[in-house]
């Protein structure tokens, strides 16, 4: 088919180089009408059919890209109202979850007060045992050291008064009285 096409083309330019003068005959007029006209009838006749199913493969490609486009823009449309919905859900969980997470610390700090009181009511009783008892502990050995002063001093005054020589005889008369007080009973 493109050899035909190209041998009535050289053709025609032949017939049309070989006239030499300037004007236009009318045979030479027609014969290149009949020419135009054979060739477009060529053309025609031979690349209808081709020509035809390109341009017919070319819509159909573009009604088939249309159509795919659409259908993907529909499953887009889906999915994001998939995703927004999906979206939606896990706000509501996260705010129940944050929900949950404040009740418990709540709960937890509760808990924890109350435990911390009754630690502290615990370590009060024992630190009131303790000082009731060190107390206790003071007390007694304030009273023994109280007792050993006093023992000391009575001795100190006893010694000195006793370094006299009327508190040794009056010591003696009255230890002498007990004696016989003894002997007698």
């Amino acid at each position: 088919m493109v050899r035909l096409i190209s041998f009535l083309t050289l053709a025609s330019t032949f017939a049309y180089a070989g006239e030499g003068h300037l004007g236009h005959s009318p045979g030479a007029l027609i014969w290149k009408g009949l020419n135009i006209l054979a060739f477009l009838g060529i053309v025609y006749y031979f690349g209808k059919k081709p020509i035809s199913e390109a341009f017919n493969k070319f819509y159909n490609s573009i009604v088939e890209s249309l159509v795919n486009a659409e259908r993907e823009f529909m499953m887009a449309r889906e999915e994001l109202s998939k995703a927004k919905e999906e979206l939606e859900n896990a706000k509501k969980k996260a705010q129940e979850y944050e929900k949950l997470a404040i009740e418990t610390a709540e709960t937890e700090k509760k808990k924890i007060l109350q435990h911390a009181q009754e630690v502290s009511e615990r370590i009060k009783e024992k630190a009131k045992e303790t000082i009731e008892i060190e107390l206790n502990k003071a007390k007694k050995e304030l009273a023994l050291y109280g007792i050993q002063k006093a023992e000391e001093i009575a001795k100190d005054l006893l010694q000195k008064e006793f370094k006299k020589s009327k508190v040794q005889e009056k010591y003696i008369e009255a230890q002498l009285k007990l004696l016989e007080e003894r002997k007698n009973a």
